[in-house]
Order: C-alpha cells, then structure tokens, then sequence
C-alpha cells in the first residue's frame, strides 16, 4: 500500500505528529521528491527526502506507532558552522561524535569533512547524523540546518 509522508507519519500520538509534521513540510516548502517504504525487518515507516537537481538525499524520517526521528545528511557543515554554533549542545554533540570515516570499501571518496570549534571533523557519508527525543526548539534547530544543507548543495 502506498502511504504520502503525511498517511506515514499519522501512526505518531498529537505531540510527535505534529514535530514530525514540521519535516514534512519541509520537503515539500524545499520541493523535495518524496519515496515512503515499509522496512519489514525493523518494522519502520521511512519517508526518504532528496533534493530533485542534483539528486541528492537530504534527510529521512523513520517513524513506528511509538518512536520517531530524523536522519539527517549534513556533508556541508562548513557552509553553515555559523548556524551549527547557534544550537543546542544536544544537536552539536550528536553531529560532533557522528560515526568517523575509516574509508571502508573503495567507493568511499573519504568522507563528509567539516571544522567546528577549531577542530577538524571526517563524517561517514554512509552513515547519517540521526536525531530523537528532541525538545521543540531542537527539531527546528535542525530543520534549519537541513535548510542550509539544501542551500549548500544548490551551489555544488
């Protein structure tokens, strides 16, 4: 069965649908192509956002009937540090102690690198910065940042 982001995130109780709902709408104000699937392995909703020219994933909600969270893709950080520095530790840190590349197979072009506070990071770009359980102002923080990142690779 077919599901719109909107039917996907439906199973989420009030208070999470409507957070959740905060990056549905995103999609759609960036103009994302939107793709929803069931992962029967985990038994999760995903809702992948990419940008339409040039292709490129953004962020993905995952959802269950009892959680939910975003997985961002955010491999321009330094076009944005400055919008980076405005957030909460909570996002900071969660960006900061991301998965580092240890170049894995021979497809991998090195990772995503970015610097933060004087200290130079190098971010798996197959494995994404995932957000949950954040305050209201954090899931606006980063969906600023998702912004950003779309903003960032109009110009690559």
């Amino acid at each position: 069965m077919d599901k719109t982001p909107i039917e996907m995130i439906r199973i989420l109780p009030d208070d999470d649908f409507r957070l959740a709902k905060i990056f549905v709408d995103l999609g759609g104000k960036l103009d994302c192509k939107s793709k929803v699937r069931f992962a029967p392995g985990h038994k999760t909703w995903k809702c992948v956002f990419s940008r339409k020219k040039p292709a490129k994933t953004l962020y993905t909600i995952d959802c269950t009937e009892s959680r939910w969270q975003v997985k961002a893709c955010l491999w321009n950080i330094d076009a944005y540090h400055d919008v980076l520095a405005k957030c909460s530790d909570n996002i900071k840190n969660t960006i900061i102690h991301g998965y580092d590349c240890k170049t894995c197979n021979t497809h991998c072009k090195g990772g995503a690198g970015f610097t933060f506070n004087n200290i130079r990071y190098q971010k798996c770009v197959g494995i994404v910065f995932v957000f949950s359980n954040l305050c209201e102002g954090d899931w606006n923080d980063l969906a600023s940042l998702i912004v950003k990142e779309y903003e960032a690779t109009c110009s690559v």
